[in-house]
C-alpha cells in the first residue's frame, strides 16, 4: 500500500512541476540568458519546384523559422535554425526581420523578439508545437530569438 501512495504522490508533483514550468513559459523567460549569439541563414533549393515545402528541413529536437510561409522555400529559401538554448540568438543582419513561419520542435519554449538581442519581447512559442505561420502583426519582424533550458 505505502509503495502505491508513494507512486501516487510522486506522480502528482511531477503533474505539478509540469503545469508549473507550462504556465511559466508564457510570458519572457526573468532567467539571464549566456550572451547573444548570431543565426547565419541556411539557404534551401527547392530543386526548380515553386513553393516545395522546407518543414522536413527542421527535424526533431530543433526550432526553425522560415523565410516564407507554410514552410515554403521557394528557390531558394532561407531558414535559421537555432543551435542551443540558454543563449540569445540574432538573425543574420543581412536576412533579419524575414520570418514568415516557424516551428519549434526543440524541448524548450522559443520566445522571439522583434529588436537584436532579445528586445522587443513578441511571445512565446511552446515546445514541441506545431509548425505555423506567423500572425500578420508579426511577420517580417523576428529579430532574436531565446529558448530557456
Amino acid at each position: 500500500m505505502n509503495k502505491h501512495l508513494t507512486f501516487l504522490a510522486a506522480c502528482t508533483t511531477l503533474l505539478l512541476a509540469t503545469a508549473t514550468g507550462s504556465a511559466a513559459a508564457q510570458g519572457p523567460d526573468t532567467g539571464t540568458p549566456v550572451g547573444s549569439s548570431t543565426i547565419k541563414p541556411i539557404a534551401i533549393s527547392a530543386n526548380g519546384q515553386f513553393g516545395a515545402q522546407g518543414w522536413e528541413e527542421c527535424f526533431h529536437g530543433t526550432a526553425c523559422l522560415f523565410q516564407n510561409s507554410d514552410g515554403n522555400t521557394y528557390s531558394p529559401g532561407w531558414v535559421w535554425k537555432v543551435p542551443s538554448c540558454g543563449r540569445i540568438w540574432n538573425l543574420d543582419s543581412s536576412t533579419t526581420n524575414r520570418t514568415s513561419s516557424l516551428w519549434n520542435r526543440a524541448g524548450s519554449p522559443l520566445q522571439v523578439f522583434d529588436g537584436s538581442n532579445g528586445s522587443g519581447y513578441l511571445t512565446t512559442y511552446g515546445a514541441f508545437g506545431p509548425a505555423t505561420n506567423l500572425p500578420g502583426s508579426w511577420n517580417d519582424k523576428i529579430s532574436s530569438v531565446y529558448a530557456p533550458c
